[in-house]
């Protein structure tokens, strides 16, 4: 569903499923973090979200930032809801939790849309919540 970013002859996307046995909803597998080399047309997994607290279900293009690659996921999160934003090190293999959108969806929820870097400061929207509930989304910045 999400684009690919190109980062050094590597394409990097998102899978909004797959990628495991445990499921999000119907679907087999909560999504991944890819990579593909066109040189030797070899794809590799870089992390299997669960839907819990790591998120889950990307669907929006990363952002290769400092030898990372950052995202959104739409699902999962601290109360398995509301979604996360997220780091990837494709080096290690390892995703970190930037922020976690909660329950109460005060600070909104369901980052659809991928994020936007400026000058130290990343930057994104969310699909629902803000100061009334369900509310209609947020604009929301996070400082890693």
């Amino acid at each position: 569903m999400a684009g690919l970013t190109y980062q050094d002859g590597i394409f990097y996307g998102t899978t909004d499923a797959g990628g495991g046995s445990t499921g999000c909803g119907a679907s087999p597998g909560c999504g991944t973090v890819f990579e593909f080399n066109p040189a030797n047309r070899a794809e590799h997994v870089l992390y299997r979200f669960t839907g819990g607290s790591d998120g889950g279900q990307p669907q929006a293009p990363l952002i290769y930032q400092g030898g990372s690659l950052f995202g959104t996921a739409t699902s999962g999160g601290a109360d398995s809801v509301g979604g996360t934003v997220f780091s990837v090190d494709p080096t290690n293999k390892t995703e970190t939790v930037l922020y976690s959108f909660g329950s109460n969806f005060e600070n909104g929820a369901v980052p659809v849309a991928g994020l936007i870097f400026d000058n130290g400061v990343f930057y994104g929207t969310t699909s629902l919540g803000g100061f009334s509930i369900p509310g209609f989304g947020t604009v929301f910045s996070l400082t890693p």
